[in-house]
This record gives structure tokens, C-alpha cells and sequence, in this order.
């Protein structure tokens, strides 16, 4: 899958939510300790500075949030050269 920062226009390919949240998290200015620190944190900018809501409670209400408020795009392989990208990540 293709994960999509929509307002950086950064991507990630990888197989799951939480790998995705992990290299969010490690892309941040700020140190976070893990994955939940990361959502709680990320959440509380969003909701002071943009009064954008995003659930933290786990990984997939997180990026589903992000997609909901147009911040994520996740887009599945298409044609033949991704499946081949995807199969040599």
C-alpha cells in the first residue's frame, strides 16, 4: 500500500498502519517513545492549531481519521511495476 501524506506530498510504501505511524513518527521534529506518544501528541496539535479531531486511542482509528480529514490517501497497487516495487521493499 501506498500511504500518502496529502499536505507534505511525503510517501511511504509499506503493509500496515503501524509500520506508517512509525516513520511518522520518526519523520517528527520531536522525540517521541513510541507509536501511542506519537498519535497523542500529533492528536493534540491538530485539534489546538487546526481544529482537526483525530482519535488515538489505536492505530487504525488514527489513519482513519487521517483520511477522513484529507490528510492521508492510502492507494492500493495498480499495475504490474508496483507489484514489483512493493515485492522488493
Amino acid at each position: 500500500m501506498k500511504y500518502t501524506l496529502v499536505k507534505r506530498n511525503k510517501s511511504l510504501r509499506t503493509d500496515s498502519h503501524s509500520h506508517f505511524i512509525s516513520w511518522m513518527r520518526k519523520t517528527d521534529l520531536q522525540y517521541w517513545r513510541d507509536n501511542k506518544d506519537f498519535m497523542e501528541g500529533y492528536s493534540y496539535r491538530k485539534i489546538t492549531f487546526e481544529n482537526i479531531l483525530i482519535r488515538h486511542a489505536d492505530e487504525s482509528q488514527f489513519v482513519e481519521d487521517l483520511q477522513k480529514n484529507n490528510l492521508l490517501k492510502i492507494e492500493s497497487p495498480k499495475g504490474f511495476f508496483d507489484k514489483i516495487l512493493n515485492f522488493n521493499s
